[in-house]
């Protein structure tokens, strides 16, 4: 497959999943945790607390990590292995500050889930996305019910190097995206 043919299906699959597992290091320690997601052609949002949570802080420390996106995959039947897919990334994160970046993440984020639109109102001081996120959330049918810390901020991640895995071309074959 060419790079533009992998380009597509790689986006294609980014569109379609909604977790990501973020792993960090810190003090020589690595530490993995699952986050949500929503992308930007290749660049991936996601919220978390920078002060509290240990891959917050480690980016902090250190902004690059390496992400896996992929599913869980039942072993039923001897050649199951061939359905495995998924997407291995190198990258760093950065903490978005400027209503630009925000902007840009809450559209990507909302646009994949709406329902949040309510909380960041509540994390975000700038008049034009506020604004934004009450013209989303009028439109909500419903208001869910959820609480989330008031601390937490989006990060943008660029990858440097990105890789799909797809057991249905080859077992242990990833294709590397150009960029």
């Amino acid at each position: 497959m060419n790079n533009e043919e992998l380009r597509a299906k790689v986006l294609d699959y980014l569109s379609h999943h909604s977790t990501m597992t973020v792993a960090t290091a810190g003090d020589n320690q690595p530490w993995a945790t699952t986050v949500f997601y929503a992308n930007d052609d290749f660049s991936l949002y996601f919220l978390s607390n920078p002060g509290t949570s240990r891959h917050g802080r480690n980016l902090t420390a250190n902004p690059r990590l390496s992400i896996s996106i992929t599913e869980d995959y039942p072993l039923k039947k001897l050649d199951d292995w061939r359905h495995i897919k998924g997407i291995q990334l190198e990258g760093t994160a950065s903490l978005l500050a400027t209503e630009e970046e925000i902007n840009r993440a809450v559209e990507t984020y909302v646009s994949k889930y709406p329902f949040v639109a309510p909380y960041l109102k509540s994390i975000t001081a700038f008049p034009g996305v506020i604004a934004f996120l009450e013209k989303v959330s009028r439109s909500l049918k419903f208001i869910p019910d959820f609480s989330a810390s008031l601390e937490n901020r989006f990060y943008k991640v660029t990858p440097s190097r990105v890789w799909f895995v797809d057991n249905e071309t080859s077992f242990e074959q990833r294709q590397e995206v150009s960029f």
